[in-house]
């Protein structure tokens, strides 16, 4: 047994068991070893991680001392006491007392027999079809025996149903009918149902256990090195070798890798993972900083003050994971179908052998109500259609609950930046100060003192010149005050670029551009004054650009039904007003945590609403994972949000809201027309049957009528195209505050 380190900090220590993940019975032997250590510390076991969370006292002979006793315990596993076990003779956890539960086969091993049983699927058609030659149905015959072993999977899902109390759904009754028509030589029969419930296992199981993984990853990023200063040197160490009160030192592209507070320097902190703000922090002494934000310019030192897990970022990606783990399972439709299904069988099973007092009749009846279609075909396929669809148009969906669900979403909630906008600045507007100015030669001016700047703002005049194809002057120097703006030397002459606390401390007037700057402010662009000798010359405005199809998605969905739209936003509240206000949201809440977003989700489900929380990055990702469906803008979003949300937009195009509205509804149209074809066959040939008029080897003949028109009608899914989709409105902007 491996057991290894993850993460630690002087209260805390998080091990990872191997074998732990998905074992109880492991789980309560590690319970049972730290109870009779009679060691201080309290502890969680997390078997869906297969992690140990350990909390004690900040005692490093403590720490020796716990990891000593794993040391222990992995080199030869303890015989561990159980006390007071009624019903059993022995006192140690034994396989009578505590069955362990054994772990899921893996998905390699589940495709492995998903493809033995596939071939010999085929080479029973190739016999029988092309071959002509008979394939023996006995109960013991290789068929047979194939069935059985291929039905392993089955009866286990079957008796773990019982176990709940679940007797009526789909798998006992499947497994019934299965080993039942083994029994009375109808094999083919019952290979035909278990090759197809072992395929929708497989994709099933696929689905489920893909949709943790990157949340487990990302918890262990902070596994990498950093640079603390000791005696005023900068010595680089292992993140979980930092100390609280160790001074942290992070330049310029670094990932800042605890919380703590800044002792000194200065820098512009990228903290989108954790506010969702497009523009960048400017932090100085004294100001609070947190792991996962990036240094875009400067240094800052930090005294490290929370560490490991017990980082913002660290606890909001927990949070993550405890509500993907807690979200509890949909109901299954075909579960509801099998109940009806199970009960019409009994009853028509029943009724032909006591009118009949024919077994064969009533086998035939039975044969008939056990084919699959209904309960997993009719909505298997066609769901499968639907999400191969979506995946053509760049839409990623984790399973079949969700894409039925979005179209009865009534309440929609919207992030703001890389959500409705677009994540890079663009320049907006120029006003010259005199009208004999030329606005390119003005531009060029402003992206040569910016050049070297590596501000979003600095980034966005430059690629406008660019764009533009003008000639951009050389500076002959720079200098670059974060917060406030550029000083350049540009043909001799000395070149202010920046906000107006920038032009204010070198007593630049820009009282000319107090109408146009109002004006602006009002829409939420950003202000950026160029001066020249002293002088104001021009004011830039520079915004975050909506995307192209915002205005008309929202008018779609308004239209759809969708009357209840909020705006929720880790930006400030006058960006928030001016969207909000532009598009006519029911409210908009701004300053928003990661938690409080959930919170707010949180409150409109207890109003029985239907949410759906469309947003990116880190700082969406509890919200993607609490609402009844999170969808992630996938272009430069973060890989969390799109794992902890249910759908997925890998090109970030909104309309494909509008896409997926209709897709949802065409597809449980579809499912309906399925199950009306399953019906409507199922009864013709229960009527057939107990007449007499169809045969065991009939019955299965219609299995392969009706799934066929199921197979038809569903692949039309393949190719369907979403009509009346909205058209892009141009030059629609947002907001950004200042410059800095």
């Amino acid at each position: 047994m491996q057991i290894s380190v993850r993460h630690h900090t002087p209260h805390r220590l998080r091990v990872r068991i191997k074998g732990l993940r998905n074992n109880r019975l492991l789980g309560k032997e590690l319970d049972l070893l730290l109870q009779q250590s009679s060691l201080p510390v309290a502890h969680q076991t997390k078997l869906r991680s297969g992690c140990l969370v350990l909390t004690h006292a900040p005692d490093k002979a403590l720490r020796r001392e716990l990891l000593a006793l794993f040391k222990n315990y992995a080199a030869k596993p303890p015989a561990t006491p159980l006390p007071n076990q009624p019903g059993c003779e022995c006192d140690l956890v034994c396989a009578r007392c505590h069955p362990a539960e054994k772990p899921a086969p893996s998905l390699t091993r589940q495709l492995i027999g998903v493809t033995l049983l596939t071939g010999y699927v085929v080479w029973v058609f190739i016999r029988q079809t092309l071959l002509r030659k008979p394939v023996s149905e006995k109960a013991l015959s290789l068929t047979s025996g194939v069935a059985l072993v291929a039905a392993i999977p089955l009866f286990r899902e079957a008796w773990a149903e019982m176990r709940r109390g679940r007797h009526k759904s789909l798998f006992p009754f499947l497994s019934a009918t299965c080993f039942l028509a083994i029994a009375l030589g109808q094999a083919l029969t019952a290979l035909e149902v278990i090759w197809i419930l072992r395929i929708g296992m497989l994709l099933e199981d696929y689905v489920a256990r893909r949709s943790h993984r990157a949340i487990r990853d990302i918890l262990e990023l902070t596994e990498k090195n950093t640079f603390i200063l000791v005696d005023g040197i900068e010595v680089e160490i292992a993140v979980d070798e930092v100390k609280q009160g160790d001074t942290v030192v992070c330049h310029t592209g670094e990932k800042i890798a605890v919380d703590g507070t800044v002792i000194r320097g200065s820098a512009l902190v990228d903290e989108s993972s954790v506010n969702g703000r497009s523009e960048m922090a400017a932090h100085s002494a004294d100001d609070a900083v947190f792991a996962g934000t990036i240094i875009r310019q400067g240094t800052l030192f930090i005294r490290a003050e929370r560490l490991g897990e017990e980082t913002y970022l660290c606890r909001i990606l927990t949070m993550v994971e405890n509500a993907l783990a807690n979200q509890a399972p949909a109901e299954k439709r075909a579960d509801m179908l099998a109940d009806r299904l199970m009960r019409l069988g009994a009853i028509a099973v029943t009724g032909t052998f006591l009118i009949t007092l024919s077994p064969i009749r009533a086998f035939t009846v039975l044969l008939v109500l056990a084919c699959p279609c209904a309960t997993v075909l009719a909505a298997s396929t066609a769901v499968s259609a639907a999400l191969a669809n979506a995946a053509r148009n760049h839409i990623l969906i984790k399973g079949g609950y969700y894409l039925e669900q979005f179209g009865e979403a009534d309440c929609f909630c919207f992030d703001k930046t890389g959500t409705l906008t677009v994540e890079t600045p663009q320049v907006m507007e120029i006003f010259p100060r005199s009208s004999r100015q030329n606005p390119d030669t003005l531009l060029a001016l402003a992206a040569a003192a910016e050049m070297h700047t590596p501000h979003p703002m600095a980034r966005a005049i430059t690629h406008e010149a660019q764009q533009r194809g003008l000639e951009i002057p050389r500076h002959a120097s720079c200098e670059f005050t974060i917060g406030r703006g550029v000083k350049a030397q540009i043909d001799d002459r000395s070149v202010l670029v920046g906000n107006d606390k920038w032009m204010a401390e070198h007593a630049i007037d820009i009282r000319y551009f107090k109408g146009a700057a109002t004006q602006q402010l009002e829409l939420g662009h950003t202000l950026i004054y160029l001066a020249r000798e002293g002088k104001a010359q021009a004011l830039l405005t520079v915004a975050n650009r909506v995307r192209p199809k915002t205005p008309a998605v929202l008018d779609w969905l308004r239209a759809d039904g969708v009357h209840d739209m909020y705006l929720v936003t880790g930006d400030t509240q006058r960006m928030a007003r001016s969207l909000g206000e532009s598009f006519h949201f029911r409210d908009w809440r701004a300053d928003l945590l990661p938690e409080e977003k959930a919170a707010f989700l949180h409150q409109l489900e207890a109003q029985n609403r239907k949410v759906v929380m469309v947003g990116d990055g880190v700082n969406d990702a509890l919200a993607l994972a609490d609402a009844k469906i999170g969808v992630a803008m996938g272009a430069g979003g973060a890989e969390v949000a799109i794992e902890a949300a249910d759908i997925a937009l890998a090109d970030s195009d909104l309309e494909n809201l509008v896409r997926l509205r209709q897709l949802s509804r065409k597809t449980l149209r579809t499912i309906e027309q399925n199950h009306q074809l399953a019906m409507w066959t199922n009864i013709g040939g229960v009527v057939l049957g107990a007449a007499g008029l169809l045969s065991p080897l009939m019955a299965g003949g219609l299995h392969i009528v009706h799934t066929l028109g199921i197979l038809f009608n569903s692949s039309a899914l393949l190719h369907w195209q979403a009509q009346g989709l909205p058209t892009p409105v141009a030059d629609i902007t947002d907001t950004e505050s200042t410059h800095d």
